[in-house]
C-alpha cells in the first residue's frame, strides 16, 4: 500500500513554547508525534528526544542493522510489532537517562506512532496523544488514553464537578521518561484505499469535537495539506490552550497498473 501525508504543529494561541514534535518519514514507513509533557521541565527537549530516538531506530532497523531487543515482547505478535515496541522502549529509556542532567529532571513526553508495512499499520501509544482511523464513515480512536479518566472512569463519580473532570483527563497515568520501563498501547490496522489515519495531541482533541474533525477529514475535495490546516485553526478558534499538533496519513487508492502488477506478482508465487 502506498500513502500521501501531511503534518503541522503549532504553538497554539496561549503557549509561549511549541513542545510538541513531529515526524513524517514515509520512506521508513514512519509516523510520530509525541507531546512534551505539560507542567514539566525541558517538555520540549523529552519530545525532541523522542522523535529523534524514534527515527534512528527505524533507520537503521531498515538498513537491516536492528537494535537488540530490549525486553521480551509478545512472540505471538509479527517481528515489526515487536520492534515498534521496542522501539518505544528506547524512547522512554532516552528520556529517562536524559534526566540525569538537572536542567532536565522531571521532563517527559507522550507519543503516538504509527509503523506501514504490506498492507497493516500498526499503532501504539503512551500518554493521551491519539491515533484515530477514518474510513470515510467512522472516526474510530484506535489508541487508548492514559489519563486518570480513563483509566480510573472518575466521570462517573463526579459527574457535576467540571474542575475534577478536567484534572484527571489532563493527568496523564504514563509517559515516557517517568520511570525506566513503560508499556505502551499497540493495535493493528487494515485500513483500505481512500483511508485516514490520524495522530493528533490533546491540543487538538480538547478544543475540537470529533464530530467536527469527521466532517474536516470527510470533505474529499480538499488536500490533506489543507485539512491539518483547517483542524489547527480549529483547535485555535476553539481557545488554542496548547500546543496542537496533527499527522494525516491516506492510504492511496491503486491504480489501473498497481492492480495488473499485483495480479501477475501472484500468478508469479
Amino acid at each position: 500500500m502506498k500513502t500521501q501525508s501531511a503534518g503541522k504543529t503549532h504553538v497554539g494561541l496561549k503557549r509561549k513554547v511549541n513542545e510538541d514534535r513531529i515526524l513524517l518519514a514515509p520512506e521508513l514507513g514512519l509516523f510520530v508525534l509525541a507531546d512534551g509533557v505539560g507542567g514539566h521541565r525541558a517538555g520540549e527537549v523529552a519530545s525532541q528526544l523522542a522523535v529523534t530516538t524514534m527515527r534512528d531506530y527505524w533507520q537503521r532497523l531498515r538498513a537491516a542493522d536492528p537494535p537488540a531487543f530490549f525486553r521480551q515482547f509478545d512472540e505471538s505478535l509479527p517481528e515489526i510489532a515487536r520492534h515498534l515496541l521496542n522501539s518505544i522502549h528506547f524512547a522512554n529509556l532516552a528520556v529517562f537517562e536524559a534526566q540525569k542532567e538537572p536542567d532536565y529532571r522531571g521532563m517527559g513526553s507522550t507519543i503516538a506512532v504509527v509503523i506501514h508495512e504490506k498492507d497493516t499499520f500498526w499503532a501504539a501509544n503512551v500518554g493521551d496523544s491519539r491515533i484515530y482511523h477514518f474510513d470515510s464513515e467512522r472516526l474510530l480512536q484506535v489508541s487508548q488514553d492514559h489519563s486518570l479518566a480513563e483509566e480510573t472512569k472518575l466521570q462517573k463519580f463526579f459527574p457535576n464537578l467540571e474542575a475534577e473532570k478536567y484534572f484527571a483527563k489532563n493527568a496523564l497515568t504514563r509517559a515516557l521518561g517517568i520511570a525506566e520501563t513503560i508499556e505502551a498501547f499497540i493495535n493493528p490496522i487494515r485500513p483500505v484505499p481512500g483511508d485516514l489515519l490520524l495522530l493528533c495531541s490533546d491540543g487538538l482533541t480538547n478544543y475540537v469535537e470529533e464530530s467536527a474533525i469527521q466532517l474536516v477529514l470527510s470533505d474529499p475535495e480538499t488536500s490533506l495539506e489543507r485539512k491539518t490546516q483547517i483542524l489547527v485553526d480549529e483547535a485555535n478558534e476553539g481557545g488554542g490552550g496548547d500546543n496542537i499538533s496533527v499527522i494525516l496519513v491516506q492510504v492511496e487508492k491503486e491504480g489501473k497498473w498497481d492492480r495488473i502488477k499485483k495480479k501477475f506478482q501472484v500468478k508469479e508465487g
